[in-house]
């Protein structure tokens, strides 16, 4: 066992170390790499034209300094420019296979740190594809005059002045296979630095991280909110048309009009959920145009001026339930506070109904004044076989709890003198 785990790490340590010579990204990394030397020359060539003229003692030294000054600003100012360092963000990730997730697409506003962290990757790229450039510029003629020396076809002044190994065929040969590694392995390093280079200086800067942070934060409580939604709209409008359902399988024989206003309330509460998934689907949906944002808002959102109709149809549904809200409620809270409100009495009632059928329940909204607090209470007696709001995990406590935090109030379940109660407390601007 253990010889054939050491044979088997030996095998990747080899695959390991030939890698730079059959791996495919040696080859992006290279072609990356040369483009960055070739600017790298023009960069050298125009430098070394400016020195020669300042050499020259015919050539006026002012006119030659100003117009140095202004090539320095013009071929300076490309690695600071915000389209240059998208543009190097996609070739290290075409040509470097660096990541999309550590390289993310520019967003926000190019700040002066940004700026110069482009121009450094930039000055590292060129630096880098210099020395590959050259490199390959020596390497390949200097490994093709030690073959032709190995064979007698030519042996030039390099091969009579090398050390004496070097004056045998295999030792001219040995190092033209030297050479010609070297740029592989010289490539897969620069490779090497320039990926683990990449992220500081082309990813985002901390700002954009942060607010890339709180954007995620917000999807991720949009997303909370609108499966919230889903479970409250459509669990409630479940159970109604089970109990519904139910009823009218026993009145369909001796209570035929029964069982058609059964039918009725199924149909009701159906249609109630399709508005209530249709206001959702209008939130998923992607904002592409100002009209798919007018019509989100335009779609209905429940409220606790909708509590009567939501208890009218627990009552439909064969449910005692009692309704005390105190006047002028609904019209007088926010607008949010009176939706999450409903969603919470909504949720309440529909365990109520689910977990203690035949049970009264009592449905409470009021308003405390001095507080500025407004409370929701939905009250029924424990029920031997199992408490409301235990099912399913207890996903629709916990959603309930949600919703109540958000709006800086709070929120208790659970047994008290007999009866299941829920409270929400709601604090009011």
């Amino acid at each position: 066992m253990t010889r054939r785990t050491a044979t088997g790490e030996g095998r990747r340590t080899l695959r390991w170390a030939l890698s730079p010579l059959t791996s495919a990204s040696t080859v992006r990394a290279g072609v990356y790499l040369v483009v960055g030397g070739v600017v790298a020359g023009a960069y050298a060539l125009l430098a070394a034209g400016f020195v020669q003229m300042f050499a020259d003692p015919a050539t006026p030294r002012a006119a030659v300094a100003v117009l140095a000054a202004v090539t320095a600003v013009i071929v300076g100012a490309p690695p600071f420019l915000a389209p240059v360092r998208a543009l190097e963000i996609a070739a290290a990730r075409t040509f470097l296979d660096v990541d999309a997730r550590e390289l993310p697409d520019p967003s926000g506003p190019t700040t002066v740190a940004t700026r110069w962290r482009g121009a450094a990757w930039f000055a590292l790229h060129l630096a880098l594809g210099a020395v590959i450039t050259v490199g390959l510029l020596v390497a390949v003629p200097l490994a093709t005059q030690l073959v032709l020396s190995a064979f007698g076809i030519d042996e030039s002044f390099l091969v009579r002045m090398a050390p004496t190994f070097t004056r045998h065929a295999a030792g001219w040969v040995a190092l033209a296979v030297l050479a010609l590694l070297a740029l592989p392995y010289g490539t897969a390093l620069a490779r090497r630095l320039l990926r683990q280079s990449a992220e500081p200086l082309l990813g985002p800067d901390q700002t954009a991280r942060i607010a890339e942070l709180e954007a995620q934060a917000d999807r991720l409580a949009e997303r909370g909110r609108l499966a919230r939604e889903l479970h409250d709209s459509v669990g409630h409008a479940l159970t109604v048309t089970t109990l519904q359902a139910a009823a009218a399988s026993r009145l369909v024989g001796s209570d035929p009009d029964g069982a058609r206003r059964s039918l009725a309330a199924i149909e009701e509460s159906g249609r109630a959920a399709m508005a209530d998934l249709d206001h959702v689907l209008g939130l998923l949906r992607a904002p592409d145009r100002a009209g798919d944002v007018a019509e989100a808002r335009r779609a209905p959102a429940r409220s606790l001026a909708d509590l009567p109709a939501l208890v009218d149809d627990a009552r439909h549904a064969g449910a005692d339930v009692r309704l005390d809200v105190d006047d002028g409620v609904a019209d007088a809270l926010p607008r949010a506070t009176s939706h999450e409100a409903y969603r919470v009495a909504q949720e309440a009632l529909t365990n109520a109904v689910r977990h203690a059928p035949g049970r009264p329940v009592t449905v409470r909204v009021t308003v405390d004044g001095a507080a500025r607090r407004l409370d929701v209470e939905v009250a029924n007696p424990l029920h031997a076989a199992a408490a409301p709001g235990g099912g399913g995990g207890g996903r629709g406590l916990r959603g309930m709890a949600e919703r109540v935090r958000l709006l800086r109030g709070d929120l208790d379940a659970g047994p008290d003198d007999g009866r299941w109660v829920v409270r929400a407390r709601f604090l009011l601007p």
